[in-house]
C-alpha cells in the first residue's frame, strides 16, 4: 500500500517544494529591491485644494471599543471641515447607539441608527451612499487610526488609476501569547506582504480595519457585495477587474483588536478562509486573465499552493502515524524494547530527500520571517519566541483551512 503511494507522494513533495521555494525567492528578491523604500510615501501637497473625505464605520455591539475609535477619528490631522465621519449602527442590542449619539453632531460626525441588523457590507454601502467625500475610507468600529492616516494615504490617489490604498495593520493590546503570535502575522501578512505585493499590483485584500477608496471607483463597481462574508477581500477582486490599482502605505497604520483565545481565532479564520475560497470561485474568471496583469496569475498560484500544501500536510500526517503503528508492531518482536534503537548516527549522505526538503522548507521560512521582520520597524524581531509562535501558527493554518474547505464545499453558513 505504501509503495503504491510513494511515487504520488514524491511528486507532490517536489511540486509543493518548487512552488513554495519560488514564492519565497521572488518575495525576498522584491523585498531586497524595495527595502529602502518600504516606508516612503508621497507627500500631500497642502498648497493645492485638499479633497473632502468621508470615513464610514459600521458598528455592531461595540459598546466597549467604539469610543476609542471615534476619539482617534476626531484627532486626525486634517481640516475638520474637509472630512466627515459616518457611523452606522447595525442593529446593536447593547449600548453602542447611546454612546455614538453623544458624539454625533450631524455635521462632522453623522450617525445612522438602524434598528435591524443588515450586515456589515450592506451598512457600508448605506454609508457610502450618504458620503459627500471624493474619497471614502471604511473602518472597523474596534480599530484606531494614527492622526496622519489621511495625509499619508491621500497622495497616492494622484495616480488616476489608483482605486484603493491600504495601510499597515497592527494588533492593539497584544496581551497573551496567542495575540503576540497574531501580531507577527499582521506585521508580515497584512503589512509587509501587502507592501511587496503592491510592487506587482497584486494586493488581494483591502483590510477592514482601515482602507480608503476613490468614491468614483466604489460607484462604478457598485460598492461592497452584501452577500459575501469577506467583503474586504471580494471588493479587491472587482477593483482589479475594473482595471484599477491597489497599493499599500506602511508609513501609517491602524491598530485593531484580535481574538484572545483559540475559539475566537477559529471563528475568525473560519470566516476569512471559507470566504476567501468562495470569493475565488465567484471570481474564477480572473484567473490567467491578461487584463488583470500579474494579479490574474497570482491568485491561482496562491490557491494552488494552499491546496497542494494542505494535501501534502494531511498525507504526511497519515504516513507518519501509519509508520508509527507499523513500527510499534515490529517492537512486539523485541518484547517492546524501545531502547534498542535509541542510538542514532547522523549521515548526511543517507538523508532522505523528504527530510532534506523538510529542513530546506524550515530554513526558508526562518529566512523569510527574519528578513521580513528586519525590514519592518518592530521590536518583535529580536524575540526567539517569534519563530516558535510562527511555526505554531503554521500548524493552526492547516486546521483552519481544512475546516474552511469543508464549509465552502458543502456551502455551510458561516457566522461572524
Amino acid at each position: 500500500m505504501f509503495n503504491k503511494m510513494d511515487p504520488g507522494y514524491t511528486i507532490l513533495v517536489y511540486i509543493v517544494w518548487f512552488l513554495s521555494t519560488y514564492f519565497i525567492v521572488v518575495f525576498l528578491l522584491a523585498l531586497f529591491r524595495n527595502r529602502d523604500r518600504l516606508y516612503d510615501s508621497p507627500e500631500l501637497n497642502e498648497n493645492k485644494e485638499l479633497p473632502k473625505v468621508s470615513i464610514v464605520m459600521s458598528a455592531y455591539n461595540e459598546e466597549k471599543k467604539i469610543s476609542e475609535s471615534i476619539e482617534s477619528l476626531k484627532s486626525i490631522d486634517y481640516p475638520k471641515e474637509l472630512y466627515e465621519v459616518i457611523i452606522l449602527n447595525d442593529g446593536s442590542v447593547d449600548k453602542t447607539s447611546e454612546i455614538v449619539k453623544k458624539y454625533a453632531d450631524g455635521k462632522h460626525i453623522i450617525f445612522v441608527d438602524n434598528e435591524k441588523n443588515k450586515g456589515k457590507a450592506a451598512c457600508l454601502n448605506q454609508g457610502i451612499s450618504l458620503a459627500r467625500g471624493e474619497f471614502v475610507a471604511c473602518m472597523d468600529a474596534d480599530s484606531i487610526v494614527l492622526e496622519d492616516v489621511l495625509k499619508k494615504t491621500l497622495p497616492y490617489f494622484e495616480d488616476k488609476e489608483m482605486g484603493a490604498v491600504t495601510v499597515s495593520v497592527e494588533v492593539k493590546n497584544a496581551n497573551n501569547f496567542l495575540q503576540k503570535i497574531i501580531q507577527i502575522e499582521y506585521i508580515l501578512g497584512l503589512s509587509l506582504f501587502l507592501k511587496v505585493f503592491s510592487s506587482f499590483n497584486c494586493i488581494h485584500v483591502t483590510p477592514g480595519p482601515f482602507s480608503i477608496y476613490r468614491k468614483l471607483v466604489l460607484k462604478e463597481i457598485n460598492g461592497f457585495d452584501k452577500n459575501n462574508i469577506t467583503e474586504d477581500l471580494e471588493i479587491a477582486y472587482r477593483i482589479h477587474k475594473a482595471d484599477y490599482k491597489i497599493t499599500n502605505c506602511m508609513n501609517t497604520c491602524v491598530r485593531t483588536i484580535t481574538p484572545h483565545n483559540f475559539k475566537g481565532l477559529y471563528r475568525q479564520r473560519r470566516r476569512w478562509y471559507s470566504g476567501a475560497l468562495l470569493t475565488f470561485w465567484q471570481h474564477k474568471d480572473i484567473s490567467f486573465r491578461k487584463r488583470a496583469g500579474l494579479f490574474g496569475y497570482f491568485v491561482p498560484f496562491n490557491y494552488a499552493l494552499i491546496i497542494l500544501g494542505l494535501g501534502l500536510f494531511l498525507l504526511s500526517l497519515y504516513l507518519f502515524f501509519s509508520n508509527i503503528i507499523r513500527n510499534f508492531s515490529f517492537y512486539s518482536l523485541t518484547n517492546y524494547n524501545f531502547f534498542s534503537n535509541l542510538l542514532w548516527n547522523f549521515d548526511i549522505l543517507n538523508m532522505s530527500i523528504f527530510v532534506f526538503f523538510g529542513v530546506f522548507g524550515i530554513i526558508g521560512m526562518i529566512i523569510l520571517v527574519t528578513f521580513g521582520l528586519n525590514a519592518t520597524r518592530n521590536a518583535q524581531k529580536k524575540k526567539v519566541s517569534v519563530y516558535f509562535g510562527y511555526f505554531l501558527l503554521f500548524f493552526m493554518y492547516q486546521f483552519f483551512w481544512l475546516c474552511s474547505f469543508f464549509l465552502a464545499l458543502f456551502r455551510k453558513k458561516v457566522r461572524w
